[in-house]
């Protein structure tokens, strides 16, 4: 499949992410599995986009700069922020919250704390926390003795009807491996997971537009998973198409229950 040429000026703004401060790091992406798939981002809805870029800094993610393009990392995801106010909070979802791993629950308890989030779960004992952000972004802590860094991308956990089901497209279409944690299917990729968690008290909404405006995977070779999508009869809603001014090739497209993701290529080596 030969793929289109298109100056997404639009969609760049959408994913800068202000000024960076004066010490950067240099973007990394993990490994692609041999799908030449791995974690990408997690794009956010938010009213106020300097307020939440301090949000996550508070939190432990750095900003990262890969050619032109402005990021916030947090080891195995880069998150992405538009400004703009969100229709709906995560946990309204089928992107429920996103989940991390940190070193010390007390220390993350403190800075959630700071930035002004509710607590869900709190709990001591076995080093949990689930948390709301201010403006609808639903996170999950898991204290991880020995972790490398202060705080890690672990998982996206998605609210569907079918849970096996979802697994078992996102391992065809992801090259994921099954996977199984707490009880409940994954679907694991480098980088980290995705979780399929029932759905409860009716149909979660679709995520465009909302506090987790979208999921994303960076991928080796845009034409074979292009193919692949083809061979599932997957359409795409936005078919794969360069930012020349970046070198960037980007795609969307919408799981079976909802989820809108963001295929790119080239994210860690934009010019």
């Amino acid at each position: 499949m030969k793929v289109s040429k298109h100056v997404g000026m639009l969609y760049v703004a959408g994913l800068m992410v202000f000024a960076l401060s004066a010490g950067t790091l240099v973007a990394q992406l993990p490994a692609p599995n041999a799908s030449g798939v791995s974690t990408g981002h997690i794009h956010l809805s938010v009213p106020d986009a300097e307020q939440h870029r301090e949000i996550w800094h508070t939190l432990g993610a750095t900003d990262a700069e890969s050619g032109r393009l402005q990021l916030l990392n947090i080891p195995g995801m880069y998150i992405l922020l538009t400004e703009r106010e969100p229709t709906a909070p995560s946990t309204a979802t089928t992107a429920n919250h996103m989940g991390f791993s940190v070193q010390s629950y007390a220390d993350i308890h403190a800075k959630l704390e700071q930035v002004g989030a509710t607590f869900a779960v709190e709990n001591a004992e076995t080093g949990q926390l689930i948390a709301d952000l201010p403006d609808g972004v639903r996170v999950e802590m898991q204290e991880v003795e020995g972790l490398s860094n202060p705080i890690e991308f672990h998982h996206i956990h998605l609210s569907v009807a079918d849970q096996e089901g979802l697994r078992d497209w996102y391992v065809e279409a992801f090259g994921a491996e099954v996977g199984e944690r707490r009880g409940m299917p994954s679907a694991v990729i480098p980088g980290g997971r995705v979780d399929f968690l029932g759905a409860r008290g009716g149909s979660p909404m679709p995520t465009q537009g909302t506090a987790i405006d979208h999921i994303g995977f960076e991928v080796a070779d845009m034409d074979a998973f292009a193919a692949r999508m083809a061979d599932m009869g997957v359409t795409f809603d936005r078919e794969p198409s360069e930012i020349a001014a970046i070198g960037l090739t980007i795609a969307f497209i919408t799981d079976p229950e909802g989820t809108y993701i963001e295929i790119t290529e080239g994210l860690a080596n934009v010019q």
